[in-house]
């Protein structure tokens, strides 16, 4: 059974973070195959950038005081090259959704929905495979996986998925008794959230309250986050061409009427072409738009608004 799909933001809260103690992989470069680049072209070779953070319910107790990487951390050099092993064997891969699961499955036993493909397989099998992160301290997982080059005119797209895990209680207490080590049991995910992330779209636009902006059209950029969106194809490439046509026909003189018509626009992209959440309560669409040249000793003036589509008009 899948775990419950939940906003970003929910994942965080309900697990408390920050963690007493976390551990992360920032920026891991590899090259990888399958999903689309910017052309939505599929199987075309391209950099990946990986970030992963695993974040644990107790302190570094035992690494600490002995100096050493203990059994209450994790290893971020064996890390790093587990997620490298992962994506060089992956193969093949459709999407970058695909790549994800393949990963977070490695890792933790699940998919990045909550169901747990490990076992699943282990049964099948008639023997249960350990996964990397395997002990109950695991409060949560978060991976992120940024393709630079697959948007035409900005800085890439991400798709991160983090999970909230809670400890095999049961399974624990059952290790315990049989003399085993509880620390090592697998935790129970309770909750996913999955997002999509344009980066940087720079747009000439005409935009702005004064008379000169009025005359030419001046470089805007646009980084658009769809919270909750699920799809296991790859969608970015649409995406990308919604945001630039909105932001290339208008002509407002305020960043918020613009970030309001690319709302709606996103809003309406998404219902007629994508599944509805699980949950039936609409997708997170957070916008920031920024204008590099509207105040000469500043770099960018910002606006930034975030909007649930079930509050956006059909």
């Amino acid at each position: 059974m899948a775990a419950p799909l939940v906003p970003a933001y929910q994942i965080a809260r309900d697990a408390r973070l920050p963690a007493p103690s976390t551990i992360k992989v920032k920026g891991l470069h590899a090259t990888i195959q399958g999903p689309q680049d910017a052309w939505g072209r599929p199987d075309r070779p391209q950099p990946i950038a990986i970030t992963a953070a695993v974040f644990l319910d107790a302190p570094f107790g035992a690494s600490s005081s002995t100096d050493t990487v203990a059994g209450d951390t994790v290893h971020y050099g064996l890390l790093s090259k587990a997620i490298l092993s992962i994506l060089a064997t992956a193969s093949p891969i459709k999407s970058l959704r695909q790549l994800l699961d393949t990963t977070w499955v490695e890792m933790t036993g699940f998919d990045s929905r909550g169901q747990n493909i490990r076992a699943t397989a282990g049964a099948d099998q008639g023997q249960q495979q350990r996964p990397f992160l395997h002990f109950a301290q695991l409060r949560v997982l978060e991976i992120t996986l940024h393709l630079p080059k697959a948007t035409l005119l900005g800085d890439g797209v991400s798709l991160t998925v983090a999970g909230g895990f809670e400890p095999a209680a049961a399974a624990a207490a059952a290790a315990a008794v049989a003399g085993g080590d509880a620390a090592l049991v697998k935790s129970v995910m309770r909750q996913s959230a999955v997002s999509l992330k344009i980066h940087g779209i720079r747009v000439p636009t005409l935009i702005g309250v004064n008379s000169n902006e009025r005359l030419a059209k001046q470089v805007v950029i646009a980084s658009v986050e769809v919270d909750r969106l699920e799809d296991d194809l790859d969608v970015y490439p649409e995406l990308e061409q919604v945001v630039v046509k909105v932001m290339s026909d208008t002509s407002y003189e305020t960043l918020e009427a613009l970030g309001t018509h690319l709302t709606v626009a996103i809003a309406a992209h998404l219902r007629a072409k994508h599944t509805t959440p699980r949950d039936g309560s609409g997708w997170e669409i957070t916008i920031s738009l920024e204008k590099p040249v509207a105040v000469p000793l500043a770099d960018a003036a910002c606006v930034e608004m975030s909007t649930n589509t079930a509050n956006v008009p059909n």
